[in-house]
């Protein structure tokens, strides 16, 4: 999905298509959340291995809509496929290893923390009631208030 994403975007750049290419940015936008909030929610994977299966379907469909793509190209461009992948694989593997880090943090916090921890509903909970003791205490104090 996220390399027939990218390859409709790079379709639009190479035929100058600003609206296309906005398109293409919105639709890239939406399958990347949605390859994360299925990251998030594989809580049965650990945070590295889902972080890598993330980024590693970013960089391979960056590649892979490169290909998609590569047959619309017109000759008088002077490009190579093979370098041109193998340079698009090694600059977001090279991205992507920098943000690792921070990717896994990112992941676990968000599984941890996230709304359907315990701690989250805990707090929750102690909120809304904290807000029905002053409400109550409000009425309680000023009955002309109604």
């Amino acid at each position: 999905m996220f390399g027939m994403a990218r390859a409709g975007r790079l379709f639009a750049l190479l035929h100058r298509s600003p609206g296309g290419m906005e398109l293409g940015a919105i639709v890239t936008f939406a399958v990347f959340l949605t390859m994360v909030i299925f990251a998030v929610r594989r809580r049965q994977v650990v945070a590295w291995r889902s972080t890598l299966h993330v980024m590693g379907a970013t960089v391979m469909g960056n590649a892979l809509g490169i290909v998609l793509i590569w047959p619309f190209v017109p000759d008088g461009y002077d490009v190579s496929l093979a370098p041109m992948v193998r340079d698009s694989v090694m600059a977001g593997a090279y991205v992507a290893l920098l943000s690792l880090p921070v990717a896994i943090a990112m992941l676990w916090l968000s599984r941890r923390f996230g709304s359907h921890s315990q701690l989250t509903e805990r707090r929750l909970r102690v909120i809304r009631e904290e807000w029905r003791r002053r409400f109550a205490r409000r009425q309680d104090a000023d009955p002309t208030d109604v």
